[in-house]
Order: structure tokens, then sequence, then C-alpha cells
């Protein structure tokens, strides 16, 4: 930060210290305009949390995540802001990226655990409202709904979440896709928890949250992804199709993909095919990768 920056940083501090919070504000703001700070956006932060305006704090912490992981004072507002706003699962999805910290991780912790307890002590009611709505889920058959429906869910504290997340992942009526997010809500907060989900082929899984690792850093994922770089880089309009398939085919079947492809090259090859092709499977074929990517091909083409 330059002489100037700092000068202006300076007197935004000042002015918090006075308790002349709007004028921060005003002056934070007018800097950001023009240049990225961040200093200067946590002191835009603290002022607006001192006003107690916790949605514009919110939309600032998550649109600058990074301005407030230097030292742990700005961590914990960050913490704050977001528990303000309801922010449970998020709150502990941030706090789990920091277990390696034990000052971040177990002070963060804290806050979140004091604000779930203060939350159902005094808002009852709000609680059995989103508990309602999440749990029902399934009341809506768009993916738009459901969706919406997850993320209100992500309102409430971890131990109800993780309740009516097993209702969730039971239900044959919720989309599939909506199951996976589930599962990796639960792994982002490190749930070690064992918990049931009726998967794609209407048969009932154990998963074990304490061992399932992202979609991104499983071997099938990325095996599939380097061989569909190699062979379409060079037709943007095929990779992009083929990408957006593969991609929806991937998150369906989380968190058993490395479980069911042990042949990548094969799941691959015969994945094309049946996106290629139109033709459909039949009783007669007893191939199980035909079987499932036949279940897949017909989810991802009825989505709503």
């Amino acid at each position: 930060m330059d002489e100037h920056s700092s000068q202006i940083a300076k007197d935004i501090a000042s002015n918090i210290d006075d308790k002349q919070y709007q004028l921060a504000i005003n002056k934070a703001k007018n800097y950001l305009e023009d240049q990225p700070s961040d200093e200067i956006e946590v002191l835009l932060v603290q002022s607006l949390f001192s006003l107690k305006q916790y949605v514009e704090a919110r939309k600032e912490v998550m649109e600058n995540p990074n301005a407030f992981t230097t030292n742990e004072q700005d961590f914990l507002l960050m913490i704050n802001v977001l528990l303000k706003n309801n922010e449970y699962i998020k709150s502990r999805e941030i706090v789990e990226t920091f277990k390696a910290n034990d000052s971040y991780n177990n002070d963060g912790l804290k806050l979140i655990e004091e604000s779930e307890a203060s939350f159902r002590s005094n808002s009852s009611e709000e609680i059995h409202q989103l508990a309602q709505k999440f749990y029902h889920i399934s009341s809506k058959q768009t993916m738009y709904w459901q969706k919406e429906s997850f993320l209100n869910g992500q309102h409430l504290p971890y131990d109800e979440f993780l309740k009516y997340s097993r209702f969730v992942l039971m239900d044959p009526f919720v989309q599939s896709v909506i199951k996976a997010e589930v599962i990796d809500t639960l792994r982002k907060v490190g749930s070690k928890e064992v918990v049931d989900m009726m998967w794609i082929d209407g048969k009932t899984k154990k998963v074990k949250m304490g061992e399932i690792e992202s979609l991104q850093d499983m071997r099938s994922y990325q095996l599939i992804f380097n061989r569909l770089t190699d062979e379409y880089m060079m037709d943007p309009e095929k990779f992009m199709l083929l990408s957006s398939y593969f991609q929806h085919q991937s998150i369906l079947m989380y968190p058993f993909n490395d479980e069911i492809i042990l042949d990548a090259n094969r799941w691959y090859d015969l994945s094309i095919q049946a996106y290629l092709s139109a033709k459909e499977y039949t009783e007669d074929d007893n191939d199980d990768y035909v079987k499932l990517i036949e279940i897949i091909k017909r989810q991802f083409n009825s989505i709503k």
C-alpha cells in the first residue's frame, strides 16, 4: 500500500474509533471504486457491522473472503458477519478450511457453536420453518425449487442440517444432483458421520463422510477429463457439450465415482457412445457400465 492509500486507511480507522461509521463507509467505498485493498475492505466491513448492516457486510465478505484471512481478528469478523446472517453451514465450511490452524479453527468453531445455541434458544419457530422447507424439498419437482430449498436448509445449525439431510438423502423424489450437493456440503463442513443415501439406481448406499474426497480429487474424474481435453480441445463446441455431460454425469454418481469406475477408459468410451447415439439400453444388455450410463443419461435428459 502506497503512502496515500496508507493515509486513507488511517483516516478510516480513525473515523471508526470515533464511531463515525457512515463516514468511514463512504470513504472506504469511494476508495474501493478505483482500486482493491484488503485493509480498506476489512475496515468497510467493520463499519457496516458496527451499524448492523449485516446483509451488505455479508455481500462484501462473500465477494472478498481472502481479505479476511491475514489475521485472526479479521477472520473472526468474517465469521461473525456470516453468523449474523444465519450462515451456519457456510461459516463451518470456511472454518473447516483452516483446520490446520488451531487458533483460527478452534476460535471460529467456538463462535459458531455459541451462535447456534443462541439461535436454538431464541428462534425455535424460524428453525422449524427452515427445517420444514428443507426436508419437504421434494414437494417441488423442479431443480430450481429444490436448489432453493437446499440453500435455505444451509441456514440451519449444523445438528439440524445433518438431521434433515438424512431425510433428504433417502427421499426418492429429490433430484440426484441435490443429494450430491448435500453430501459434498457435509464433506466441506468436516462431518465424520455415516449417512444412508438412496442412489441413482434406487438402491440404498452408506456414505462414510470421513472417507470421501471432493469430486475434483477423484481419480476417475481426473482421468476422464484429461482424456476429454486431449481428444476434443480442438473442437470447442463438442468439447463444451461433452464437458457438460461428463460433469453432470460425475455429479450424479458422487460420491461413488471411484468405487464404480474401475476402468476409466472403458467408462469414457461407453459414455461417449451413449451420448452421441440415440440407442437406449434394453434388459438384454448385461453390461453393468452400460446399464448405469443409461440411467444417468435418462436423468440428465429429464432435468427440469
